[in-house]
Parts: C-alpha cells; sequence; structure tokens
C-alpha cells in the first residue's frame, strides 16, 4: 500500500508526511494489514478508556456536590486531581483514539491530531502529577504544622491557587510545543515525571516515618485498654485517630505515585528509543501508541483509589447509589 509509488513521488510524499506516518510508510518489520488491525484496536480501547475516566470521576463529582463534609481545603486539591483526570477522558483519551484510527487509515490528518494529542497529554496528564506534588505538600505541613495548616489552609485560597495554576500551565504547554516542537515538550515531560515522582517519593516516606512515630508515641504514652476507660474526654482517642488517618492519608498518595510511575515508564522507555537509538517501525509505532495507552490509565484508576482508600468518599458515592444504611458521612 505504501511501495506502489516511484522513488521521486515517494519522496515527495514523503516531505508532506509527518515523522509518525514516514514510519508507518517506510516501516517493513510488519504487514500493513496487521499494523491497521492493531491500531483500530487500541483506538477502541481508547475509546473505551474514555468513557470510563469520564464516567469515574463524574461519580467523583457528584459525591463531591452532594456532601458538604468531602468540601474541605485539604480535598479540593484531591478533586483538582480528578478534575485533570476527567479532562483525560474528555479530551487527551479521545485525541489519542481519533489519531490512533487515522494512522491506521494512513490519513495526514493524524499529524494534526498528534499536535493537539501531545499538548493535551502534557497539559492535563502530566499536570497530574503537579497535583499530587501539592497534596503531598499540603500534607506535609497538616503533619508538621499543624496550626498554620489551619490558618493557611482555606477553600477559598485553595481555589484561587489552582484557577491561575491549571490556565498558566495550559498556556505554558501550548506556546512550549508551538515555539519548539515535540522534541522539547517530550524531554520536559519526561524530566518532570521523574523529578516529580522522586519529590513526592521523598516528601511522603518522611511523613510515612513520622506519623508511624506519632503513632508509636500515642500508643506507648496511652495503652490501648486505658482508651476505653479514660474519663478525661476523647482528646487521646482523637489525637490517634489522626495519627492513622495521616499514615493512610500518607499511603494513598505513595499508592496513587506509585500508579502514575509505572503507568509512565513504558512511554519513557519508548520514548528513549525514538529519540537516543533511532529506533523506527511500525513495531515500535504500535508500542508507542500501546505507552501511551498505559500513560492515560491513571485517570481511570484514581477514581478508583479514592473509593477504596477514603472512607469518607466511598460513603457518600454509596449514599449517591441509594445505599441509605451507609454511615460515615450525613445525609445532605
Amino acid at each position: 500500500m505504501f511501495n506502489n509509488h516511484g522513488g521521486k513521488n515517494t519522496s515527495s510524499l514523503g516531505n508532506q508526511l509527518c515523522s509518525l506516518l514516514k514510519q508507518v510508510q517506510t516501516g517493513s518489520d510488519l504487514s500493513f494489514a496487521d499494523f491497521r488491525s492493531l491500531c483500530i484496536s487500541i483506538s477502541f480501547a481508547n475509546a473505551l478508556f474514555a468513557v470510563i475516566a469520564i464516567l469515574g470521576n463524574s461519580v467523583v463529582f457528584a459525591a463531591f456536590y452532594r456532601s458538604e463534609q468531602l468540601r474541605t481545603p485539604s480535598n479540593l486539591l484531591l478533586l483538582g486531581l480528578s478534575i485533570c483526570d476527567f479532562l483525560v477522558g474528555l479530551v487527551t483519551q479521545p485525541l489519542f483514539a481519533v489519531e490512533t484510527g487515522l494512522v491506521a487509515a494512513n490519513s495526514s490528518v493524524a499529524c494534526t491530531l498528534k499536535d493537539l494529542y501531545v499538548i493535551f497529554l502534557f497539559a492535563f496528564s502530566a499536570s497530574s502529577m503537579l497535583h499530587v506534588c501539592l497534596i503531598s505538600v499540603e500534607r506535609s505541613i497538616a503533619i508538621f504544622h499543624p496550626f498554620k495548616h489551619q490558618r493557611w489552609m482555606t477553600r477559598w485560597r485553595v481555589i484561587v491557587f489552582l484557577v491561575p495554576f491549571w490556565i498558566s500551565w495550559t498556556l505554558l504547554t501550548v506556546f512550549t510545543r508551538r515555539e519548539h516542537g515535540g522534541g522539547l515538550i517530550g524531554y520536559s515531560r519526561m524530566g518532570f515525571v521523574l523529578f516529580s515522582a522522586l519529590l513526592v517519593l521523598v516528601i511522603n516516606l518522611r511523613l510515612w516515618m513520622e506519623a508511624r512515630k506519632h503513632s508509636r508515641r500515642i500508643q506507648i504514652a496511652l495503652p490501648v485498654p486505658a482508651l476505653s476507660i479514660s474519663s478525661e474526654g476523647s482528646r487521646e482517642p482523637q489525637t490517634l485517630a489522626k495519627a492513622a488517618r495521616d499514615s493512610k492519608a500518607v499511603k494513598t498518595i505513595l499508592l496513587i505515585t506509585g500508579i502514575l510511575i509505572s503507568c509512565n515508564l513504558p512511554l519513557i522507555a519508548t520514548f528513549s528509543a525514538r529519540k537516543f537509538y533511532s529506533v523506527r517501525g511500525r513495531v515500535v509505532t504500535l508500542l508507542w501508541f500501546a505507552s501511551n495507552t498505559v500513560a492515560l490509565l491513571p485517570a481511570i484508576l484514581n477514581p478508583v483509589i479514592y473509593c477504596w482508600r477514603r472512607r469518607d468518599i466511598r460513603v457518600s458515592v454509596k449514599r449517591m447509589f441509594g445505599f441509605r444504611t451507609a454511615v460515615g458521612v450525613q445525609r445532605q
């Protein structure tokens, strides 16, 4: 299909194609029929994943809307992460599904969609990692400086911070892509993910050790039997419960970070192979599509983690679907 042109015509056509279609046109390591069928499968998979991401994060939005108790300053950062995941399902993943289908059809429109996809991939998917960094910093302030945290962290301050952040981050992504092309944005994404992941891991490992240390100190000072017979109020049990919540919150962030890193590793590996080792061909293009699909999976997995690890969100979701016996969040 790709080799029917003469040498001059092939060269002329090749000059009009982006690097993505050139790899498909010149590759001979896989028949085009097999390549096309696999591309269509990846396209359908991403279309399905987009719907799941939209629905899953919409459930999280509805839980926040219906439950006033969920709308704390700390949870607003979590809501910001869910908004990023929702936009991945609404914009980034459909663009990628269409791009993959157009590559299977050997359409030059795929080159235009490729540029748009990369912009939105970095704007929404990479910003998820930055939101995890913000959540980690917020948890660090809450554990090490609880009184300052109560004064600083208000709902309006979080909203006033997040809105300019989303706008500036999107504009930075667009202009970086327009002025410097795909290479810089690819290197920036790879470095950004690695640096952010390292920062989050260091912060949360420190928080986890501090939360465990704090919990042990409380348990030593106040044995478990004493909790049920204490007549001086509930200050000690509340402190112990707070330490347990802090430890669980840190573990949740570490889990989200681990998933983000794991899902981005295949993309980093294929990007490095293409850029540094000039690996080309249809098989590598399919691996590139597959690694992008994996990189977008956190948009689906994060809402599941929220409901699994956060009892207040889980109870709110259950009540929203008619489980009136769920306890933990007051009915609105």
